[in-house]
């Protein structure tokens, strides 16, 4: 497989360092707001959710594209997007309940958003810490069945986003639209006619090239 340029490395990590960059100039230019937790947790999770669906959609780019200089990268993707969503449940967990484990349970059985937000977060626990080359190697084609969890977690998380009721709902029917087209990319008959179509329209342009050279 075919290595991401450095460049594109260089950029996940700067955007993944961003947030917490951000959050550390509030904190020393006394800039954060005063309902500290809700403004993090709304920044930790929708960075997390960001970071998940990029890393969701690194599959289907490669079938559209045909290019694998970018499946590297979607280790870093989904690693970046659990850490942030780990950040996003410490936050509630610390600063709204001060890890009152009663209180935080009670709103879990209360309030759908948090059951699915957590049961997301549980699934996502084993994907992070089996991402790395030595567990793939131990885990064989077991990897493979437990990276499909995914599956379940990223529609879990849009529920999530989409539950928990705020104001303003544009960018989880955004997200849910552009989650509902990766899944049907990744559809096996529609996976076989987009390789079919990119394997032809290849060979095309080599008979063009061919005929224009000889």
């Amino acid at each position: 497989m075919k290595r991401a340029p450095l460049w594109q490395y260089i950029l996940v990590h700067a955007l993944a360092i961003a947030p917490l960059a951000l959050t550390a100039y509030e904190y020393v230019t006394d800039t954060l707001p005063i309902v500290l937790d809700r403004h993090l947790i709304i920044r930790f999770g929708a960075v997390g959710l960001a970071f998940l669906v990029a890393s969701f959609s690194v599959t289907p780019l490669n079938i559209v594209s045909g290019k694998t200089s970018f499946v590297p990268l979607r280790r870093w993707l989904g690693v970046y997007g659990f850490c942030y969503l780990v950040l996003h449940f410490l936050v509630y967990a610390w600063l709204s309940n001060g890890f009152d484990w009663a209180l935080i349970w009670r709103d879990i059985g209360e309030r759908r958003a948090m059951s699915v937000g957590l049961l997301a977060l549980a699934l996502l626990a084993p994907l992070a810490l089996t991402s790395t080359n030595g567990w793939q190697k131990r885990l064989g084609k077991r990897w493979k069945l437990l990276h499909r969890l995914v599956y379940i977690a990223v529609p879990l998380s849009i529920l999530h986003y989409f539950w928990l009721e705020r104001d303003i709902q544009d960018w989880v029917w955004i997200y849910a639209l552009g989650v509902a087209v990766l899944f049907v990319v990744r559809l096996p008959a529609l996976r076989r006619a987009i390789t079919r179509w990119r394997q032809q329209s290849k060979n095309s342009m080599d008979h063009e090239k061919s005929e224009v050279n000889s």
